[in-house]
């Protein structure tokens, strides 16, 4: 099965995160996934050979097109992993998105709210898949599907 890994790429959290999860999933399900993680394409490692716009769409939709379980982090509500996100609802991928925003389940004990997701994305979400609210619940909701 194949696994695309979308998550914001754009400090040096972000892209350490995303290093970390393709690692973690890499250990986890050694012989069952192939990952597919943006930062890790060899253009990212040569800053001097940077792809055009055009050649990262393109690219990255033929990864989403391949991919068995889109796997995303919206935490952050990245545009373009958003687009990715629009591109694997579109073509009935299995969908896993975690937002491990620490408000998002809290929200409700205010008057006023603290927090809320785009009831249309989170819709898209749930009907190819699930929230999650952590990388180690993705985890968990990957090894359901795998099995």
């Amino acid at each position: 099965m194949n696994l695309y890994l979308a998550g914001a790429l754009f400090n040096e959290a972000e892209v350490a995160q995303r290093r970390t999860e393709g690692r973690l999933l890499r250990d986890k399900f050694v012989d069952k996934l192939t990952i597919f993680n943006p930062i890790e394409q060899p253009f990212n490692d040569n800053k001097q050979s940077l792809p055009t716009p055009q050649d990262i769409f393109n690219g990255d939709t033929k990864a989403v097109e391949n991919c068995d379980i889109f796997l995303a982090d919206i935490t952050n509500e990245d545009s373009g992993v958003m687009v990715e996100l629009g591109i694997a609802i579109a073509l009935n991928k299995k969908i896993i998105a975690v937002n491990s925003d620490i408000r998002l389940q809290s929200a409700n004990k205010y008057t006023i709210p603290s927090y809320a997701m785009n009831h249309y994305v989170l819709g898209g979400i749930l009907k190819h898949g699930k929230l999650v609210f952590s990388f180690e619940e993705a985890i968990k909701e990957i090894e359901k599907i795998i099995k």
